[in-house]
């Protein structure tokens, strides 16, 4: 099921779902007498394809996710300090956003954008927030080693310490994190970190277990409120927009179906 999800969800995301329609549209303009609707196809998928490579267009798509929650703030982190003399730690959780799978990589590099941004807000809240845990939660995707694992030796080169790092290796998804990561945070409060497009998402599969953790979002897109005659003119950037929205809308429709939100 975790395979055949991925594999569905690569084949709806804009470049392919679009490549999809125009080669179903050329099929039917070669090799059939519905030259009509082989037209329309093709059209239609190209039509689609140009308008979210543009950042113009999917920009606003993703920012419709982004915009829901906001970076923390100084005063936000200020409530979760707690006094030197009390036993309370207050805690961090990082969702993992990936590996390379290149050990032959420097460390740093072996973990993907999204996880690097996420754990380097981690590492800053860790070091605004004395007495703080940093738990690193991400399982066995198609690696030969956790997630969490690499992510933990990477914050040890920036300087936070091993015994105050807290590893949640059994997640595999999105969906899993909010079960293994209850049983660590308990009735505590915690601060969230992961990606801003990401957040909503995990938000509402915490909430599913009661818990309702300080948002700390990362790497928000900046919309040109211009809508200068660049961000009309498709590219690659548009097109990396459009599939994190889409992947995150189908994330929250496929959570949504089966009772997970």
């Amino acid at each position: 099921m975790f395979l055949m999800k991925k594999i569905i969800g690569e084949l709806l995301l804009p470049l392919p779902l679009c490549l999809e329609i125009m080669g179903i549209g050329l099929v039917l303009l070669w090799f059939t007498n519905k030259k009509w609707l082989g037209k329309v196809l093709v059209s239609v998928g190209f039509a689609v394809l140009m308008a979210v490579s543009t950042e113009a267009i999917s920009g606003r798509i993703i920012h419709t996710l982004e915009s829901q929650y906001g970076p923390l703030t100084s005063s936000q982190i200020q409530t979760l300090s707690v006094p030197s003399n009390s036993s309370k730690s207050p805690q961090i959780v990082v969702l993992a956003g990936g590996l390379t799978g290149d050990p032959t990589l420097p460390l740093h590099l072996q973990i993907l954008h999204a996880s690097r941004e996420r754990l380097l807000e981690g590492v800053r809240l860790y070091r605004l927030l004395p007495g703080s845990q940093l738990i690193l939660t991400g399982g066995l995707g198609f690696q030969t080693v956790p997630e969490a694992t690499v992510l933990s030796r990477v914050a040890q080169t920036y300087g936070v310490k091993k015994s105050d790092i807290v590893l949640e290796v059994q997640s595999r998804d999105t969906k899993d994190h909010p079960r293994f990561v209850s049983a660590l945070v308990k009735d505590d409060p915690f601060i969230l970190v992961t990606s801003a497009y990401h957040m909503p998402r995990a938000m509402k599969l915490f909430a599913k277990y009661n818990l309702y953790p300080l948002p700390s979002p990362i790497g928000h897109w900046k919309p040109d409120r211009t809508l200068s005659f660049w961000s009309w003119i498709p590219g690659s950037g548009g097109l990396r927009l459009a599939d994190r929205a889409t992947h995150e809308y189908l994330g929250i429709a496929w959570a949504w179906l089966q009772g997970q939100i």
